[in-house]
């Protein structure tokens, strides 16, 4: 018979970071989401241009014409914006509870179970948000601007703009939410947005801003 889990285990902080930042089915993809959010994160800029010069030295990019190789250079170095996204009007703050019931049993390699389908989850009881997600238009230089400004410790995720240009710049991660996936998660609509633990929810505050050059 399985008993409930009385403690965290490694197993488990990764399970629970999979349902934070995965998507409506937290068991399917649970590694490499956990590693997307790990605290030691290897550097993103750095990583797509190794992907880049492995793909030269492999030969793979000569094997393909000049031109569909200009499009894989351009799907990494501007991804396909986020549909659906507008600039934050009004300063509006709402709190999202994290909680997820698991859709299937989540087992070990061994087929022990670690968690049973139908078992909630608040991924917060177990791995506390260790920085703010600061959700923002790269393309937008006033949001850019706020999202670096930020004092406390955090990530920049992008819904539009050129994660590699702006980490060149500015000596520092963007990431890119690929595919919306974590858009849709926590319903966004606006940018800039932050995210910040509250008790065991998250809260979520978008911050209208003037772009450079508008009138006050």
């Amino acid at each position: 018979m399985n008993t409930p889990l009385r403690r965290p285990c490694t197993a488990m902080l990764v399970v629970v970071m999979g349902v934070l930042f995965a998507g409506a089915a937290p068991a399917k993809d649970l590694g490499a989401r956990g590693e997307t959010w790990a605290i030691a994160e290897p550097d993103l800029l750095a990583a797509l241009e190794a992907g880049l010069l492995e793909l030269v030295r492999s030969g793979a990019m000569a094997a393909i014409g000049e031109e569909a190789r200009e499009r894989v250079r351009e799907r990494i170095e501007a991804p396909q914006a986020v549909a659906g996204i507008a600039p934050a009007t009004e300063r509006q703050s709402r709190l999202v509870d994290p909680s997820v019931v698991l859709e299937r049993d989540v087992r070990l390699s061994g087929g022990t179970v670690l968690a049973a389908a139908g078992t909630r989850i608040n991924p917060l009881e177990h791995a506390p948000l260790d920085r703010d997600l600061l959700f923002i238009d790269g393309r937008r230089d006033t949001e850019v601007a706020w999202a670096l400004a930020h004092v406390a410790p955090a990530k920049i995720v992008l819904l539009a703009g050129r994660p590699l240009d702006l980490a060149r710049r500015h000596g520092r991660p963007f990431f890119f939410d690929q595919g919306g996936r974590l858009a849709k998660r926590f319903g966004l609509a606006a940018t800039p947005v932050r995210i910040e633990q509250d008790g065991l929810q998250l809260r979520l505050t978008e911050v209208p801003l003037r772009d450079r050059g508008d009138r006050p």
